[in-house]
């Protein structure tokens, strides 16, 4: 669900500086993500309609031979 940005860049932006953006908002997102992980999961589903999974989560401290 990729929609066009609300926003134009300058056309004359230099390369380096386009590259230093881009570096910047990737941290930016990593950085949201790994705070905001399951909220933003929840946000996501919201937006596509579809109910969190019923998936809990397991232990496996069982003692299996391999």
């Amino acid at each position: 669900m990729k929609s066009s940005p609300c926003f134009r860049l300058p056309q004359d932006l230099p390369p380096t500086t386009a590259l230093a953006l881009f570096e910047f908002l990737n941290e930016m997102a990593d950085a949201l993500w790994q705070q905001y992980e399951s909220e933003l999961v929840e946000c996501i589903l919201e937006d596509f309609n579809m109910p969190p999974s019923p998936q809990t989560e397991l232990e496996f401290d069982d003692d299996i031979a391999f």
